[in-house]
């Protein structure tokens, strides 16, 4: 039986994966100035180590 995820952690993740979802779109979609994009670009990297940070955890929870 798999055990379930944490709530707190669930909510989180599936915010964060919204989140870089809606700016991958963004990033792809393009017509923005360079201030932007790179900004866009900051955000999605610090979005992905959070995302891998708090699947990292889950694991080593799900293991025990």
């Amino acid at each position: 039986m798999t055990p379930s995820l944490p709530l707190f952690d669930r909510s989180q993740l599936d915010r964060i994966r919204k989140e870089r979802r809606e700016l991958q779109q963004k990033l792809a979609k393009g017509g923005v100035d360079a201030r932007t994009r790179i900004r866009r670009e900051n955000q999605l990297r610090q979005l992905t180590a959070q995302q891998i940070e708090i699947e990292l955890r889950l694991e080593t929870t799900w293991k025990r």
